[in-house]
């Protein structure tokens, strides 16, 4: 890949704030009550894995990232209604190839797709008493999640270079971290050469929440008691540096949390060669293998670019994230 393949996506192409709004979507929805579904890898010929439920058949995936109201979740912080025990925060990592062929899919997940989910922005704590929100693109070196967009400083309200659901900037603190910057953090450059080295977000987001960076320039956004959810997003194939197999990286994610059970993958990437709904894909082996590893703990799932529809992808991981925080222990 040449090294100009890396690019900054620019506010005009994220207009609704949709991928951030299906992330409130997901946090909401994290402490309803609902039976975790069985795991195997059963969607992999489709290019999908995830839980799948009792008969056998496909883990329920609908249009609508929503979930039926049995009338047990919900509620603010001090209503009566909210239900104890399982989590109530969730610490969520977006780790996106931001190199010139993810075009496509970044306007897709912030645009048409998700704009439906505006008054989410506003709900969200009906279900969670907060959730944090880390933005970083695939290069790893430095493993530190932005701060700095395309126009400078987003100057986040927690005064570090992670967002927090109550900041009252929290949409314009968005805006400005999604136009990445090859500069991501602190105005600091990137070191990534961008052949190839730019394309590794599972393994970024497992640096991110491993020691030093967690323990330094992301101090404070993993915490003991919060859901750690991770979506990772790329065209190709992970190509981690310094070289690790699909479980080193998913045991340093583990570390991060001490139990599988207490985080979330979504992997999203081509389940073969392809050209579908958003361009190109080289199919994703290392990707999916993580995220199936996941899936096997039924906590997550690998979705193919190739078919599209990546509103049914965040429905999926919606569902995960709800047995996730309904059967949340802390460790330690």
């Amino acid at each position: 890949m040449d090294t100009g393949r890396r690019i900054a996506v620019g506010a005009a192409e994220r207009s609704g704030f949709g991928l951030l709004g299906v992330l409130f979507a997901i946090t909401a929805a994290g402490c309803q009550t609902e039976s975790p579904p069985g795991a195997d890898d059963s969607g992999a010929e489709s290019g999908i894995t995830a839980p799948i439920d009792s008969d056998g058949s496909m883990g329920h995936v609908s249009g609508k990232l929503d979930l039926p109201d049995d009338g047990s979740g919900g509620g603010s912080a001090g209503d009566e209604s909210t239900v104890e025990g399982g989590c109530r925060l969730v610490d969520a990592i977006i780790a996106v190839d931001n190199s010139s062929s993810m075009t496509e899919e970044i306007a897709a997940l912030a645009g048409p797709v998700f704009d439906s989910f505006p008054q989410t922005l506003l709900d969200v704590n009906n279900g969670l008493d907060d959730f944090q929100l880390g933005v970083i693109d695939a290069c790893n070196n430095p493993a530190y999640l932005h701060n700095t967009g395309m126009s400078g400083a987003c100057s986040f309200s927690t005064g570090t270079n992670f967002m927090v659901s109550n900041s009252p900037s929290l949409l314009d603190e968005y805006s400005c971290v999604t136009e990445f910057s090859l500069s991501g953090y602190m105005g600091q450059p990137d070191a990534c050469t961008g052949e190839n080295d730019d394309e590794q977000p599972a393994n970024t987001a497992a640096d991110v929440v491993s020691a030093p960076a967690a323990d330094a320039e992301n101090t404070g956004f993993v915490r003991e008691d919060a859901v750690l959810f991770i979506v990772a997003i790329t065209d190709e194939d992970e190509q981690p540096l310094p070289g690790r197999t699909a479980q080193e990286i998913v045991d340093r994610i583990v570390a991060a949390k001490g139990d599988i059970a207490n985080v979330v993958f979504l992997g999203i990437g081509g389940g073969s060669e392809c050209q579908g709904p958003y361009g190109g894909a080289i199919e994703a082996v290392t990707l999916r293998e993580i995220s199936n590893t996941f899936a096997g703990a039924n906590r997550g799932m690998f979705w193919d670019l190739c078919q599209g529809d990546l509103e049914g992808a965040f429905q999926a991981a919606i569902e995960i994230v709800d047995s996730a925080c309904m059967d949340f222990t802390p460790v330690g």
